[in-house]
């Protein structure tokens, strides 16, 4: 068992105790908060089953108190409802209602609120915003979007990658709804941003600048913005050249099929002599990755036990 496991139940065991104790007659209040905290260790430790029975009863309670004017803070009734939420959409449930119901009052959160602090605010934020538009409830994001964002405003690294990955779902969000304008427009803000930080050397994952241009042109493509479009394309291929170059492109295939859309779009617009190269690079990629893969094999099978 490794520490984290050790944690996980020396806390489950606290709270098993303190649930059992207060369940027999003690302050609601109390009991409301045991029933959260064994909740989300045991989410934690994907018990979902059994955190989402002690997620309802805090619900419940919280319910409870508030009908009889004891308001429930803004941490601990977002923590109920968006662990709720997140826990029905990890089992393909329908979690439109419960991030709706957290929604509510996800704008009261602050550093100090109950639950939260300002980085695990923002983390939450952003898996709302995912779970929301794979539920196809893009319009759900807007109040997580505006806290997530009010919260990154800072230079560091960590806030300004959080930015741009809330930039990125904030685009998406405004195409799912079916504002590709504003969705262009904020595509632009994070790709900004993205290359800002790959100049910096301080973006952590380069493929999210690479998933900025790509949805960028996808959006373009719709409003039959074609050049726009190309440039996009253009920017895309050259970064995922330039990751291939440096060995930090494990998906190749990907690539090659950028070349082909590009080469496409060009050939629209009379540019045959650039297509044709694309479609050329597109060839040599695909060849020398099926080399290479010979070449792997064989070296295997070349190796004392190889068949």
């Amino acid at each position: 068992m490794d520490a984290t496991d050790a944690y996980f139940e020396s806390a489950l065991e606290e709270y098993n105790q303190k649930v059992n104790e207060l369940e027999e007659g003690g302050d609601p209040a109390r009991l409301l908060d045991a029933y959260v905290n064994r909740g989300c260790i045991l989410y934690m430790m994907e018990y979902r089953t059994s955190a989402m029975e002690d997620l309802v009863s805090a619900a419940e309670i919280s319910e409870y108190l508030e009908s009889e004017g004891e308001r429930v803070d803004d941490g601990t009734f977002v923590k109920i409802h968006s662990t709720i939420a997140s826990i029905l959409f990890d089992q393909e449930g329908d979690a439109v209602e419960e991030y709706a119901l957290a929604a509510t009052r996800v704008g009261g959160l602050s550093d100090g609120s109950r639950h939260f602090d300002r980085r695990s605010i923002v983390r939450m934020c952003i898996v709302a915003c995912k779970n929301l538009i794979d539920s196809e409830c893009p319009e759900g994001c807007a109040p997580y979007l505006e806290k997530g964002l009010s919260l990154v405003g800072s230079r560091d690294q960590w806030s300004e990658n959080r930015r741009m990955e809330l930039l990125n779902l904030s685009a998406e969000s405004a195409e799912e709804s079916g504002d590709p304008q504003r969705a262009v427009e904020l595509y632009a803000q994070a790709i900004e941003l993205g290359l800002s930080l790959l100049e910096r050397g301080s973006m952590e994952d380069p493929e999210e600048v690479l998933a900025s241009f790509i949805s960028k042109a996808d959006a373009e493509a719709d409003m039959g913005l074609l050049d726009m479009y190309i440039a996009d394309m253009g920017a895309a291929v050259t970064l995922m050249e330039e990751m291939l170059a440096c060995h930090r492109l494990d998906d190749t295939e990907f690539l090659v099929s950028l070349h082909h859309d590009l080469a496409g779009a060009l050939m629209k617009q009379g540019r045959i002599q650039e297509a044709e190269k694309h479609l050329v690079r597109s060839m040599e990629i695909s060849v020398k990755g099926a080399s290479d893969f010979i070449n792997l094999h064989t070296n295997m099978n070349q190796r004392p036990g190889g068949e």
